[in-house]
């Protein structure tokens, strides 16, 4: 107990230099090394009495050397590579993931509450019913006037009918005066005259189609002319270079023939007399062969590509005769779409003369009033159809005065949205309810969120999707964050995150606070030491190493820690 209230006034004193980052660090640090050394000087003062009290001066200088050349008994630990992650704790509020506010949409009395507050309910349940008497008078009066406006396009469509039939009988008569078989010569002769030309413009079109064709022809024409010119030269280089190789051939073969003897004979006279005895002749005689043969290789690569070369010029020179010959194919084409399009326009010359002389024989003042004798039965029939489209129109704004009508209607009950829990009422049966506060509020508690504000720091260590527990006055829940804010919150200057809880129970209330757990900093790969085996020296931080039985300072770089454990990263 004397040690530790040492160790803390010590620990008092040295807080006022360091940090509170290191607070819980260095109070454990003081404490372990006051330990140490007070028991230290507390052995050797209890020793020292001991010796004095049992024999002379010179046997207690001699024991006490005897002590101090022993050996003090140390604790080692090997380090181990691994995993440290920090977790923080935060303190969050909680919300429901959905919550809506009921707003009455007008202002009347109360009439009626069906719901209580802390009820659960469904989507469009009933939630209480406004004094509707007005919006019902002005929905009758809107049905009074949809019916009297059908009644009006009802007559008006009769009206309609019976002028109608009497623009047809006069039609008919009209163009039985004029010749009905006349009048049908005149529609067969324009229908020709139609034909014809919906035949000059596919013509026309066909031309066009192949003047593009011709001009794309014509491109590749030349880009293949080009090829063959290209094909052509790569021949010629092909065949100059399986000319090289074949004289190169026919020199190592020369070569190897001046060198090979034609018998055993020969053989030994040559390497009797060859400069440098038998083995540099055989050593001539393998480089040679081994020129023989790489300019052997050489040549038929050559020969292979002059081959190749050969086969792209021929099928070069074979696509560009086809390209010329589709072009001579367009040209003929075109020629006889030229003929055709001479004899349509000859068509359409013969066609229009029968069709003037036709119109000839129809006398013009007849015609005149036929024509206006039509038009006066037209005018009424389009009045009675203008009359009609009149009465629709008026129809059409009896019914958008009902559903207008039907929607005020509706505002005057109001119903839930979403399906949840009553967490606010504010109307009561002969209240007024007004658009300016809300009548309920509702939220569904299937999820919860808990928000809550971090430093940018902790901020970038975490990653949406991420599992985080939530305890909530002991009990805990599994909770994934959701949403990681981009912007400084400009009352906390915090970043903000959220937590979606997938399975609250009731004691997750709307507004409490709750606490948020979370891994936030991680090292991985690190050496792990214990907390406790640290020491400081003028901030440097440094562990002992056993060293051959001794321990030996090694200064180090810390990383992350814990209350029990820190990762050496240097």
């Amino acid at each position: 107990k004397l040690l530790e209230f040492a160790a803390e006034k010590l620990y008092v004193k040295k807080r006022k230099c360091h940090g509170h980052k290191d607070e819980i660090r260095m109070k454990k640090q003081f404490i372990g090394a006051c330990k140490k050394k007070v028991s230290v000087i507390l052995s050797v003062a209890c020793l020292c009495t001991l010796l004095s009290g049992c024999g002379g001066a010179g046997e207690a200088e001699s024991m006490e050397e005897d002590v101090m050349s022993e050996l003090i008994p140390v604790r080692v630990q090997k380090p181990e590579a691994g995993t440290l992650v920090l977790k923080d704790d935060f303190m969050g509020t909680v919300s429901p993931e959905e919550s809506v506010y009921v707003i009455p949409m007008v202002t009347a009395e109360v009439l009626s509450t069906n719901v209580s507050l802390g009820e659960e309910v469904e989507a469009g349940t009933e939630l209480c019913k406004l004094d509707s008497e007005a919006a019902q008078l002005q929905l009758a009066s809107a049905k009074a006037q949809y019916h009297s406006a059908a009644a009006g396009v009802n007559s008006a469509e009769i009206g309609y009918e019976a002028a109608e039939a009497q623009y047809e009988s006069t039609v008919a008569q009209l163009d039985a005066q004029m010749g009905g078989q006349k009048n049908l010569q005149m529609y067969q002769l324009q229908i020709q005259v139609d034909a014809v030309h919906s035949g000059i413009d596919d013509i026309y079109e066909q031309m066009a189609d192949l003047e593009e064709n011709k001009e794309d022809a014509k491109e590749q024409k030349d880009d293949l002319k080009k090829a063959v010119g290209s094909a052509e030269r790569y021949m010629k280089q092909a065949n100059g270079i399986v000319a090289a190789a074949q004289m190169n051939l026919k020199e190592k073969q020369d070569e190897v023939t001046k060198l090979e003897p034609v018998d055993h004979d020969a053989y030994l006279e040559l390497i009797k007399n060859y400069e440098g005895g038998e083995d540099a002749y055989n050593y001539d005689l393998k480089r040679a062969k081994e020129a023989l043969s790489a300019a052997q290789s050489d040549y038929d690569k050559a020969t292979a590509a002059a081959s190749q070369a050969s086969s792209a010029y021929s099928q070069a020179e074979m696509a560009y005769e086809q390209a010329k010959a589709g072009i001579d194919s367009i040209e003929d084409g075109r020629e006889q779409l030229d003929n055709a399009l001479a004899d349509a326009y000859k068509s359409l010359e013969q066609t229009e003369a029968i069709k003037n002389i036709t119109e000839e024989q129809v006398y013009s003042d007849t015609q005149k009033v036929v024509d206006a004798n039509k038009k006066a039965a037209a005018v009424g029939l389009e009045s009675a159809a203008a009359g009609i489209n009149s009465a629709q129109v008026g129809m059409e704004g009896a019914q958008v005065a009902i559903d207008s009508a039907e929607y005020q209607l509706d505002m005057y009950t109001l119903k839930a949205p979403i399906s949840g829990v009553i967490e606010a009422v504010n109307v009561k049966e002969h209240d007024f309810a007004s658009p300016n506060t809300p009548a309920y509020i509702i939220s569904n508690k299937e999820a919860m969120t808990v928000t809550f504000y971090v430093s940018e720091g902790v901020r970038n260590t975490f990653s949406v999707g991420q599992k985080v527990s939530v305890d909530r006055n002991g009990k805990v829940f599994e909770g994934v964050i959701t949403e990681i804010g981009s912007m400084v919150d400009q009352n906390t200057g915090l970043f903000m995150i959220k937590v979606s809880v997938g399975k609250p129970d009731e004691s997750m209330l709307t507004g409490c606070s709750v606490k948020v757990s979370a891994d936030t900093y991680k090292q991985s790969n690190v050496l792990l030491i214990p907390y406790d085996a640290v020491y400081y020296d003028n901030g440097m931080p440094y562990v002992y190493v056993a060293v051959n039985g001794v321990a030996e300072r090694r200064d180090i770089e810390t990383g992350l820690f814990d209350e029990q454990t820190m990762t050496v990263v240097s």
